[in-house]
């Protein structure tokens, strides 16, 4: 009798002991899902917002373009290698040399180490002239450095060969100038009196050549590219936007480019044609004026005005810039691509989501402490994912500077009070 009531008293506490543990583990279940709700409650948004911050956007398009010159091969009767005498895109008159050709590359090769040499010797020079001036501030000097240095990795980026000389001199010149102004002892004498010896042995070894001079004024180019004949300068603005698609896939002529002296273009006018989408052409004017930009080359950025909007031909249009600005850069175009930028807009920056219609008045709502509050915007610039909003008439109503824009909610409406 003894043993089955205890027996049952094991029974009981085992159990007991089971919904004990059960207890337990539903407690623990609720204290977890207390918990989460209280992280949830803590980070729970009814709204997601912005703060409206001011942006500078531009529209801009991508497009190839072809460069027309005004241009006339010189034609000689003498061949050989030819050496420019002034810079490519220089203006010269009539009568004056700018070239000289030699029999024989080797010639040449001694016409031009004699010309370096003479810049080496005006340089070294200038530089016994400028010891023992110093200054105190340095930083115009060393961003100086700076500056020769990014236009020298530019020039790499792009591939632009021909440019590294130019740049490592302007390297070269922007750190000696540094040192100098320093203190640092140079004495470029030892080097003058070498380079003045080493002239001497050249120049006697009397290096023949034939002079080439400009027939006419205008802007000197010492190479022919074969695109010379491609299209009359005169006919530029009558061409259609099909005539200016095929121009953009024409192939150069090169038949008589051998026999060309290097060229010269006259008028102070060249043009830059290009074809884009009909959508990006509506927001030119003629007379109004564009940023160009030469995205593959070393040629700065100009403004270039609109000389000719052409037909829309299966949503393309051909526009035609004019440009009276020229360099070495410029004179050297010829088929290109092209970034064009059509404006400019600055406001602040909503998003597209948060843009809503309130009795035909364009706005977005505001979370101003707890209370929504509807307010006007005026859209300048968008695209498909933001817009750029002003107020030009400082009216009131509309939004402002660091508003926390309302970009997801549900049922908001002006005075909502959030909870």
């Amino acid at each position: 009798m003894a043993d089955t009531k205890k027996k049952d008293n094991i029974i009981k506490f085992k159990d007991n002991k089971k919904y004990l543990n059960l207890l337990y583990i539903v407690i623990a279940i609720f204290i977890c899902v207390y918990f989460l709700f209280l992280v949830f409650k803590i980070n729970y948004e009814p709204v997601k917002t912005q703060i409206a911050l001011k942006k500078n956007v531009s529209a801009t398009a991508l497009t190839n373009a072809f460069i027309v010159r005004d241009e006339y091969p010189i034609e000689a009767s003498v061949s050989g290698t030819l050496v420019p005498l002034v810079e490519d895109g220089k203006r010269v008159a009539s009568g004056d040399n700018v070239a000289v050709v030699f029999t024989n590359d080797e010639s040449a090769k001694v016409y031009n180490e004699i010309q370096s040499i003479k810049k080496e010797i005006d340089y070294y020079s200038s530089l016994q002239n400028k010891v023992g001036i110093q200054t105190s501030d340095i930083t115009p000097l060393d961003e100086r450095i700076y500056s020769a240095c990014e236009d020298y990795v530019v020039a790499i980026n792009k591939g632009d060969v021909s440019s590294y000389g130019k740049y490592e001199e302007k390297i070269r010149n922007a750190i000696t100038s540094r040192q100098l102004s320093t203190g640092t002892l140079i004495d470029p004498s030892e080097k003058l009196d070498a380079l003045k010896a080493k002239l001497v042995l050249l120049e006697n070894q009397k290096v023949g050549y034939k002079t080439i001079t400009a027939p006419h004024p205008g802007y000197y180019i010492s190479l022919a590219d074969g695109y010379e004949d491609t299209v009359n300068y005169n006919d530029v603005l009558t061409l259609s936007t099909a005539q200016i698609g095929e121009l953009l896939n024409s192939e150069p002529d090169k038949t008589n480019i051998d026999s060309y002296m290097g060229k010269l273009f006259d008028g102070f006018n060249w043009y830059i044609l290009c074809v884009i989408d009909y959508e990006d052409a509506v927001k030119l004017k003629i007379g109004n004026s564009a940023k160009i930009e030469f995205t593959m080359t070393t040629a700065e950025p100009l403004k270039a005005k609109v000389a000719l909007i052409g037909d829309n031909v299966d949503g393309k249009t051909a526009v035609v810039f004019k440009s009276n600005l020229m360099n070495t850069e410029y004179s050297a175009l010829r088929k290109e691509q092209i970034k064009i930028t059509f404006a400019d807009y600055e406001g602040l920056q909503i998003d597209n989501k948060a843009i809503r219609e309130q009795d035909g008045q364009k706005g977005v709502f505001v979370l101003s402490g707890s209370i929504v509050e509807f307010k006007k915007i005026n859209i300048i610039y968008s695209d498909s994912e933001i817009s750029i909003c002003n107020n030009p008439d400082n009216e009131s109503g509309f939004i402002e500077l660091y508003d926390e824009v309302i970009v997801e909610g549900n049922d908001l409406y002006d005075g909502k009070i959030m909870d």
